[in-house]
C-alpha cells in the first residue's frame, strides 16, 4: 500500500510541472511496460526538487526520507532494496558518480547541499499558493529555481527486473521566489570569439555608419535639391471704413484638398510638406495629383 507524504520546502531544479515527457534519458520513447496496454506510447510529468541538507549523512536519516526507505523494503520483502542498483529516486546532490548519461549529480545547477528527490506522475500536478489555500492556474507560473512543497505518494515499482519505488507527485505549492534556472547549451562553453578572425574584419563599426532607427526603416527620399520656395509676400491691409456694417465679409475660401497617391507611400501631404517637399515638386514626381 502506497504512502503519501508532503515534502519540506525545497527548490524546482529539473523538469516542468507543465510540460510531458514523451521520452526517457536516453532519448528512447515511453511506453507502457506492463498490464494489458503494454508497448502502447505514454507520456509523464517529471520534476526533481533539491532539499537542503541538515544535519543527517543519508536521506533516509529524514522524516520524508523514513517513509521512502520503509515502503522500499516493505514492497521488495525479499531484499532487493537492500541492492546499490534499486531505485530510490533519491539523489545525493554532491555525489560525483555519473549516472547513466554521464552526468555527475554535483556538476548540476542547485544539486550540491541537497538531497534531489525525482516525482513522476502520468498527470500534471495541481498548483497552489504556499498555504494550498488557492488554485494557481496561470501558465508557466512555477519555473525552475522556484520553491515548492510537494505532496506526493510513495510506492514499489513492482517490477522484479529492475526494483525501485515510484514517487508519484499529487499537488505542489508554490513557496517562493527564486533565480530562474535555464535548461539549455551555454553559449560560454559554446567557443565563440575562439576562431580567427578573417581579413577585412573590423572590432568597430567604420566611421560614419550609424544604425538605422525604427522610424527610418522606410524614409520618404527626399529630393537631391530642394526647391527653396520664397517666403508669401504679407498681404496690405485696406483701411477698416468707419462703418463697416455695410461691407458684406466674403466666406474664408475652402482649403484646397491634396490627394496623395500611391508613389508617396503612405506618407501624409503635412508629413511630406515638413520633410521638405513642395506642392510643385511633389506633383513632379508623382505623389500628389495635380
Amino acid at each position: 500500500m502506497s504512502q503519501n507524504f508532503t515534502t519540506p520546502v525545497g527548490r524546482l531544479l529539473m523538469g516542468s510541472l507543465y510540460n510531458p515527457q514523451t521520452t526517457d534519458m536516453e532519448g528512447n520513447p515511453l511506453v507502457i511496460r506492463s498490464g494489458p496496454n503494454a508497448g502502447q506510447p505514454k507520456v509523464q510529468y517529471f520534476f526533481a526538487v533539491g532539499i537542503p541538507k541538515g544535519l543527517e549523512t543519508h536521506w533516509s536519516q529524514t522524516p520524508w526520507g523514513q517513509l521512502i526507505w520503509k515502503q522500499g523494503h516493505d514492497s521488495f520483502p525479499a531484499g532487493q532494496a537492500d541492492s546499490p542498483s534499486f531505485a530510490w529516486k533519491v539523489v545525493d546532490g554532491d555525489s560525483q558518480v555519473p549516472n547513466r548519461v554521464g552526468k555527475k549529480p554535483c556538476d548540476r545547477e542547485g544539486y550540491k547541499g541537497h538531497w534531489v528527490i525525482s516525482f513522476t506522475s502520468g498527470f500534471a500536478s495541481k498548483i497552489y499558493n504556499k498555504d494550498g489555500t488557492q488554485a494557481i492556474v496561470e501558465p508557466d507560473a512555477v519555473k525552475l529555481g522556484y520553491f515548492v512543497q510537494v505532496n506526493a505518494d510513495v510506492d514499489g515499482n513492482g517490477s522484479n527486473t529492475q526494483p525501485g519505488v515510484f514517487i508519484n507527485h499529487r499537488m505542489v505549492a508554490l513557496s517562493g521566489y527564486g533565480e530562474e534556472i535555464s535548461i539549455g547549451p551555454d553559449p560560454v562553453s559554446a567557443g565563440f570569439g575562439t576562431a580567427p578572425l578573417p581579413a577585412g574584419v573590423l572590432a568597430t563599426p567604420p566611421a560614419g555608419f550609424a544604425p538605422v532607427s525604427p522610424a527610418q526603416a522606410n524614409p520618404v527620399a527626399m529630393p537631391a535639391n530642394p526647391v527653396a520656395m520664397p517666403a508669401p509676400a504679407q498681404p496690405v491691409m485696406a483701411p477698416i471704413p468707419a462703418n463697416p456694417a455695410f461691407l458684406a465679409v466674403p466666406p474664408a475660401p475652402a482649403a484646397p484638398v491634396r490627394q496623395m497617391t500611391p508613389a508617396a507611400q503612405g506618407a501624409t501631404y503635412e508629413a511630406m510638406i515638413a520633410a521638405g517637399w513642395t506642392d510643385e515638386l511633389l506633383i513632379q514626381h508623382g505623389m500628389m495629383v495635380a
